[in-house]
């Protein structure tokens, strides 16, 4: 979907004209292939990195808020995004359009880099390394302030288009490395979903079972900050679908990795997708696809809460009426005797 009127039936027509190499119409082959094919796949791609983060940050910390961004993924790429920004793509060996990314990719894994750096001193909980970082996220983005205070008009509007999230700017040369690094990435965490279920359990369970809680949560978070530092630094900070997807994925399928993991993927970048589609097409320009995901995924998010809420209160009830039920038939039964 864009601004320029063109159907499914047209879409699908240039695609099938462009392999053929029966290309009719230069304008429409150029929109669709070269401008939303690109988009669409990274959208996908993109969403599918953040849910799957998602579903293993919260099941590895224990905590239905984590998300990719928990570790300060997105505030690092952002400082590094800015501070190239601000320096013009002053950067030896990369071209002014590479740097920005390559900046991002770099301060994006500082804060993972500082958490594993601590847990070789001393031993991490999952409640110590979400502490961590968010303080590396506040930091970053103090930093961030101070650049966009002190920054012309033109730089500031540069930095505030990257910080909302934005797929606009996607080519065909942007997809490999991500992709390189986010699929082998995906399919290890896909390969370890039996001892993200033992996780889920609690530190002294995974022990009793021959997991090393340590090695397992600094692997796994290690895992995720990589795959999304690969795609955050492309398309800027895309929220809400890292937290949203997995909670989604989680009412279909329940909370076994070894599905919710493939469910995560598959409603993020379906998520992302239907959101960069309305964005294209929502005002005179479009609207960062970051700016709609936001949107859509807030309400959603409290939605989810409530009904978990409700759900809990009800298995509480019930439990409470089937103790009470059995501790009536006890007390008649010891009556008897």
């Amino acid at each position: 979907m864009g601004l320029y009127d063109l159907s499914f039936a047209d879409c699908y027509r240039v695609i099938v004209d462009h392999i053929t190499g029966n290309i009719v119409d230069e304008t429409a082959d150029d929109i669709v292939i070269y401008t939303r094919l690109p988009i669409g796949v990274f959208a996908v791609l993109t969403g599918a990195v953040l849910a799957v983060g998602g579903a293993v940050m919260q099941s590895m910390l224990r905590n239905p808020l984590a998300d990719p961004y928990t570790m300060g993924v997105s505030s690092g790429a952002l400082l590094g995004a800015s501070l190239a920004i601000v320096l013009g793509g002053a950067i030896p060996f990369f071209s002014e359009r590479w740097a920005t990314v390559v900046m991002a990719f770099v301060f994006s894994l500082i804060p993972v880099s500082v958490i594993l750096s601590f847990s070789i001193r001393r031993r991490m909980t999952p409640t110590k390394i979400i502490l961590i970082g968010i303080a590396m996220m506040y930091i970053f983005s103090a930093v961030v302030s101070l650049i966009m205070i002190t920054s012309s008009e033109e730089t500031l509007s540069n930095i505030y288009a990257w910080r909302v999230g934005t797929l606009a700017l996607t080519t065909w040369d942007k997809i490999p490395i991500p992709l390189a690094i986010s699929v082998p990435c995906m399919a290890f965490l896909f390969f370890q979903h039996r001892r993200i279920n033992v996780m889920t359990a609690g530190s002294n369970s995974a022990h009793s079972m021959g997991v090393d809680p340590r090695s397992t949560i600094l692997t796994e978070i290690t895992v995720v900050s990589l795959m999304t530092a690969a795609v955050v630094s492309f398309t800027g900070t895309i929220g809400f679908v890292g937290l949203v997807g997995p909670h989604i994925a989680r009412l279909f399928v329940g909370s076994e990795a070894k599905h919710l993991l493939p469910a995560s993927a598959v409603f993020g970048g379906f998520f992302l997708l239907v959101a960069n589609c309305i964005a294209r097409v929502s005002g005179e320009y479009g609207l960062p696809v970051g700016v709609v995901s936001a949107i859509i995924g807030c309400p959603l998010f409290i939605i989810i809460l409530v009904r978990m809420r409700r759900k809990s209160a009800w298995r509480r009830g019930v439990c409470h009426e089937a103790g009470y039920r059995r501790s009536r038939v006890r007390l008649f039964q010891h009556a008897g005797a």
